[in-house]
């Protein structure tokens, strides 16, 4: 009897943590600024603007990841092409990540199937693009005087995003935080239809141990 009570509230306690097909109330858009991250992973190219990372439905009560494996191969030459300048895939030259597709399969299938039920694949990949060319980060950050090639307060980069997005932004570093940390992403949270921006369900933020700055690298 025991043993059936606790089977049973181990199979409620995984339904409630399991992913919900397309129920999500956050979608979150990730930048990535391409000199910090070739400095941790071999590039073919190296872009100096951001480019897309992802694009995260979340929930508030479970992390949403890996909904359906229901990605299909782009063949648009156009589509593919206004993809890759916005999303490109930085381990391979443009003709290999165009024709591999891995990245926008990747990403499509950890997160965009969870979000599929408002956006199919079409419709998820256009509003990435969207979103990307709305949020301007590389000059969002100038009109503020940061600029690649030095070092800023967390909080400057912060309050320069905030600035445009009336929200505080997730900041991601990479390297030795005694040291000094380089930028490497940023993630703008918005409501469902992606009109307005929120803030983010899990706030991330990159927290230096020995200076207050980080480095915006060129």
């Amino acid at each position: 009897m025991f043993r059936s009570q606790l089977m049973s509230a181990f199979f409620i306690l995984f339904l409630a943590q399991a992913p919900v097909y397309g129920v999500f109330d956050q979608i979150q858009l990730v930048l990535t600024w391409p000199p910090s991250f070739c400095h941790t992973k071999p590039c073919k190219r190296t872009p100096r603007n951001f480019t897309i990372h992802g694009l995260w439905p979340d929930d508030q009560h479970v992390l949403l990841n890996d909904c359906d494996k229901t990605y299909t191969t782009i063949s648009d030459a156009r589509e593919k092409k206004e993809l890759d300048a916005r999303w490109p895939d930085l381990r391979y030259t443009e003709r290999d990540a165009i024709q591999l597709q891995s990245f926008w399969r990747y990403e499509y299938n950890k997160h965009g199937t969870c979000c599929s039920e408002r956006y199919d694949q079409e419709a998820y990949f256009n509003l990435a693009k969207n979103l990307k060319d709305k949020f301007h980060l590389l000059q969002i950050l100038r009109i503020q005087g940061i600029i690649p090639g030095k070092t800023y307060p967390v909080d400057k980069i912060e309050e320069a995003v905030k600035a445009v997005t009336h929200e505080y932004p997730n900041l991601e570093c990479v390297g030795d935080p005694y040291k000094t940390l380089e930028l490497k992403e940023i993630g703008i949270c918005l409501n469902p239809e992606a009109t307005k921006v929120t803030p983010c369900h899990r706030r991330k933020t990159c927290k230096p141990l020995n200076k207050k700055e980080i480095s915006f690298p060129q």
